[in-house]
């Protein structure tokens, strides 16, 4: 005898309501705590689609619930006076299992069991809930979409995998304007870029056209996506992807190459009506997935590249090209060729610079003054005649000065090519570990431009010339390349070897046109250096930036405590820049994308001070509550005075 369901044969009986409802995930996502991970809990609810009352269980994890969880919420459903206080006529449910563990017991109380491959209803219910819980309506889930079934989703997870594991976005960034020349495409899904470079997004974003294109590289194009729709796929946290994915990904176990590595193909509509792909799009992006995922280095550089793969409807080929690899740059107002999208790079000056000392070289000036007097005339004028490079490092040089210049794969293929003309040419693996989207292989190419550098440049160098190199143009390649490999071992945690990167620029040159001093300083206090870092504050002590001031303020704290001169040079810090402190207390969000350049005394330029030094702040004792209770002590005095870098 089942005491539950004589429980419910004493109740009346309403043989005209019906209720939905069994087991089933919450659509909201639980931190686990301290373990940092997250779970979707399990209830057991029912709803009466007469009354529209609803019950539920208190949510469990999946391993602590099971089928007699949904009977006893269906009974304390049907107990309750308020809500119910009868049985229904019928209960449906979507679980085979389910279904069948409770239709016997059931039937003994007069109650039919149907199972329905949708509980509209009681769906719409659970739905609500998760958007209510998480604040937000979120990206339909993908078997909305008409026509999708589980296996035109299976393929598609194979080849998201295949894509995924292949880290296209090691050798195309998002700088790289890729055109499919067949199939034929909708505009929509013509052009595209490989996301990933930057660590942050991966996946596919597809473009209009290409003028759409460099409108968004160029920065004019900021409201593109805000007045159009967009496709594109992206590579998602399952915490992070629609509920109906993450229960189609665990229900029916389907490929995924990571955990960061959940794919979500949609397009995003800027009114909010977003929308998921059809069978068509999703063999289409299963094919094209497939095609980048089997493409090699040497099919990118030739420009132009065929693949045909299989997809779940059959073959399909591809045709696909690198408009920036096959075309020639295009030309500004003026008729100067078109360089590289946003603030011009500094070491296209050097390129200036680099003719000026071929020109004044190869002329035959008697004295001083005729030697001014074509500096002034050609130089000053701008109007300085094209002296082509002779050695085999100016001309790889050259190509570097091009390679500055240009976006994406083009850089790639000038820098090797460069190596092909000199191996000695420092720069050009130090735009190499630039377009490298992974950190060992970045640091090892860095590497390999310090051993360049030192070879072309040759050992007496160093000696003669320590303290003044930057001064010496043919060694500043190498001084990238030098920081470039102290600044990538630093992000991996070998400060030591970082430091003695750091120092050993600081000898070579003494002005640190780079700011060696100012990655150093936060270096050393890391590593618990404070008499060191505090010698080299006092070496640079007319430095007025965020970078050097706060780091003044914070070793003085360190060493003597809240001393008036640590207060001082805390309220000195604070006058350079107020914002600094906002983003140390946490006060202030820090941005998804971190600026690129700034003004002393900007809101930018806290950013990047706060970023460097915000773990050696944190870990000081006491900094966070010294640095609270001086800002809250004394009103901040922003700085009138007019600087410029």
């Amino acid at each position: 005898m089942n005491f539950q369901v004589e429980r419910l044969k004493r109740l009346p009986q309403r043989k005209d309501d019906v209720w939905q409802g069994g087991l089933t995930r919450i659509p909201a996502w639980v931190e686990e705590g301290e373990s940092g991970g997250a779970y979707r809990p399990w209830l057991a609810g029912w709803l009466s689609l007469k009354t529209r009352y609803v019950h539920t269980s208190v949510p469990k994890r999946r391993e602590e619930t099971d089928l007699q969880m949904a009977l006893d919420c269906l009974l304390e459903f049907s107990c309750n006076e308020e809500l119910a206080g009868y049985r229904p006529g019928r209960v449906e449910v979507k679980d085979e299992a389910l279904a069948k563990h409770l239709g016997p017991l059931l039937e003994e109380a007069g109650i039919e069991v149907q199972q329905r491959k949708k509980l509209f209803m009681f769906d719409e219910v659970i739905a609500d809930l998760g958007e209510h819980l998480e604040g937000k309506a979120g990206l339909p889930d993908a078997l909305e979409a008409k026509g999708v079934t589980v296996e035109i989703m299976r393929s598609f997870a194979e080849a998201s995998s295949e894509l995924y594991e292949a880290k296209l976005w090691e050798q195309l960034g998002g700088e790289d304007l890729v055109e499919i020349e067949s199939p034929s495409v909708g505009s929509a899904f013509r052009y595209f870029s490989v996301l990933g470079a930057g660590k942050m997004t991966f996946g596919l974003g597809f473009y209009w056209s290409p003028d759409e294109f460099e409108s968004l590289m160029d920065g004019r194009g900021t409201d593109v996506f805000r007045e159009s729709q967009r496709w594109a796929i992206y590579f998602e946290p399952m915490t992070q992807i629609p509920f109906g994915d993450a229960d189609l990904w665990e229900d029916y176990e389907l490929p995924v190459a990571g955990d960061g590595a959940y794919p979500v193909a949609g397009c995003w509509d800027p009114r909010g009506k977003h929308r998921r792909p059809g069978p068509e799009i999703l063999v289409f992006m299963e094919g094209l997935m497939r095609a980048l995922a089997r493409t090699t280095e040497d099919e990118i550089d030739s420009g132009r590249w065929e693949k045909t793969v299989e997809t779940w409807k059959g073959p399909m080929e591809f045709v696909m090209s690198l408009p920036g690899l096959l075309e020639e740059p295009g030309k500004d107002s003026e008729g100067r060729t078109k360089g590289r999208p946003g603030i011009p790079d500094r070491r296209l000056m050097e390129q200036s610079l680099a003719q000026i000392h071929r020109a004044l070289e190869g002329g035959d000036f008697a004295d001083a003054d005729e030697m001014n007097a074509f500096l002034n005339k050609e130089v000053l004028s701008g109007n300085i005649a094209a002296v082509e490079p002779t050695g085999s490092l100016e001309k790889a040089q050259e190509l570097m000065y091009q390679a500055v210049d240009s976006v994406g794969r083009k850089r790639v293929q000038l820098a090797r090519k460069a190596l092909k003309i000199c191996p000695d040419c420092a720069d050009a693996y130090v735009i190499l570990a630039e377009q490298s989207g992974d950190e060992q292989k970045a640091h090892d190419l860095y590497a390999q431009g310090v051993a360049a550098g030192e070879r072309g440049l040759g050992p007496a160098i160093f000696e003669e010339d320590a303290g003044r190199f930057w001064g010496i143009l043919e060694t500043r390649p190498y001084m990238r390349a030098r920081l470039g490999l102290a600044e990538i071992l630093e992000a991996m945690g070998r400060l030591e070897e970082a430091a003695d990167h750091y120092r050993e620029m600081l000898r070579l040159n003494q002005n640190d046109n780079q700011g060696v001093r100012h990655m150093l300083v936060p270096c050393l206090l890391e590593m618990g250096c404070d008499d060191e870092a505090e010698e080299i504050l006092k070496r640079y002590k007319a430095d007025f930036l965020a970078l050097w001031t706060y780091p003044r303020a914070l070793v003085t704290f360190r060493k003597k405590g809240d001393t008036a001169t640590a207060r001082k040079h805390l309220r000195k810090a604070i006058e350079e820049n107020e914002y600094v402190p906002h983003y140390l207390l946490g006060r202030r969000d820090w941005p998804i994308e971190f600026p690129s350049s700034y003004s002393p005394g900007s809101g930018d330029e806290a950013i990047l001070c706060a970023d460097v030094l915000a773990d050696v702040w944190q870990e000081t004792p006491g900094a966070i509550e010294w640095l609270e209770e001086q800002l809250e002590a004394k009103p901040t005095r922003k700085s009138t005075k007019k600087r410029t870098r």
